[in-house]
């Protein structure tokens, strides 16, 4: 049974059925005589350090990628190496392919320079940082909301629970509820005055403490 083809949906590998060669996409000038070596099915806790301290058994490696998420900067799985030597990345591949590491079945294959993108190891000497995302959050959800941002937030709610109520009936159910209607603040009758006795332009604030109640339930 031969080897399966390797195929990346990323732009990082031109695929390798590929018959047309677009050398202004590729690494097959600026590294020639090196090799770059597929590495997929990496262990979540082998990130940079770990992965470069694995394969500098075979040779010298110049540079080491892991794909990760833009969003939250996860590894997704797999890497690529660039190996001083090309025929040190050819013997890895065959050598590691198939590989049980930390329980994972490695996967891994050389890809000829001409098949790989100019770009693919963009980036592979940054480091890279989780990112709390609860804790960004939480300051986000934290924030004291302006009066436009209150009024906006009571809107929303009142639009979504008008729909609601015209689903229930539309279901033929007659169930009557307060909902968020009954607590949301009125619009004021009163006419406001700044300071000088005069008319004020502003109309009248929603009820913080109203909003945040809506918000929460």
């Amino acid at each position: 049974m031969g080897k399966r083809k390797l195929k990346v949906t990323t732009g990082d590998v031109i695929p390798l059925e590929s018959t047309d060669t677009v050398t202004e996409q590729t690494l097959d000038k600026t590294y020639k005589g090196m090799g770059v070596l597929y590495v997929g099915h990496i262990p979540k806790s082998f990130q940079e350090k770990e992965m470069r301290q694995f394969f500098e058994q075979f040779g010298t490696i110049l540079k080491l990628r892991i794909s990760r998420s833009k969003k939250t900067s996860e590894s997704k799985g797999y890497a690529f190496i660039l190996f001083e030597n090309e025929e040190v990345a050819r013997i890895v591949a065959k050598t590691m392919h198939d590989y049980i590491l930390c329980g994972r079945l490695l996967k891994c294959q050389f890809i000829p320079m001409d098949k790989v993108h100019k770009d693919t190891f963009k980036g592979s000497n940054r480091t890279f940082k989780k990112i709390d995302w609860q804790a960004k959050n939480k300051v986000v959800r934290n924030k004291v909301k302006t009066v436009e941002e209150q009024q906006s937030a009571v809107k929303r709610l009142l639009k979504a629970e008008k729909n609601r109520r015209r689903k229930i009936t539309a279901l033929g159910i007659d169930y009557q509820f307060p909902g968020y209607a009954a607590i949301a603040p009125k619009k004021s009758t009163k006419i406001a005055f700044d300071e000088e006795g005069e008319p004020s332009a502003a109309g009248p604030a929603a009820a913080p403490a109203a909003v945040e109640e809506m918000e929460t339930s």
